[in-house]
């Protein structure tokens, strides 16, 4: 199994539980993981619910800190007048002057980095001693159609 994109099960069944997660996805202090294409996140069961459990990240050096970057500008969570909810943010998130090769990102949340999102890019993304970035999409980093 390769890369692929989706929410990790594991802390949103954490977020209802007796001893509960605390997920805040508003918070601007929520991580930014880039990882590669050997990265398999593993949404449906326990084994993946921490930061500890990424493997794949991105190598120290070339511009990149592992576990260092946050979120772009403010995050936000809106609904549409149906039963779409949508998790984006504000700003792109930029690893500037950076050699960097990256197949996708994993979100954590700041204080317990639990895992929040992993997103696949599709392909392996490159910054040669340039700006890496990431923008938030228009219609979100996810949706969760409630309906």
């Amino acid at each position: 199994m390769a890369m692929a994109s989706g929410l990790y099960v594991v802390t949103y069944k954490g977020l209802m539980s007796t001893t509960p997660k605390v997920v805040n996805l508003t918070l601007s202090t929520n991580k930014v993981i880039l990882v590669t294409n050997t990265y398999t996140p593993v949404f449906d069961n326990d084994t993946h619910d921490a930061y500890a459990d990424i493997t794949g990240e991105v190598a120290a050096g070339g511009g990149y800190t592992q576990n260092s970057k946050t979120v772009g500008g403010t995050p936000t969570l809106t609904t549409d007048t149906g039963s779409l909810f949508k998790y984006t943010w504000s700003t792109s998130v930029d690893w500037t002057s950076s050699t960097i090769t990256a197949r996708g990102m994993v979100l954590t949340t700041a204080a317990d980095g639990w895992l929040i999102v992993a997103s696949d890019f599709g392909s392996d993304y490159v910054s040669t001693n340039g700006t890496f970035s990431i923008t938030a999409n228009a219609s979100g980093i996810f949706t969760i159609d409630m309906a």
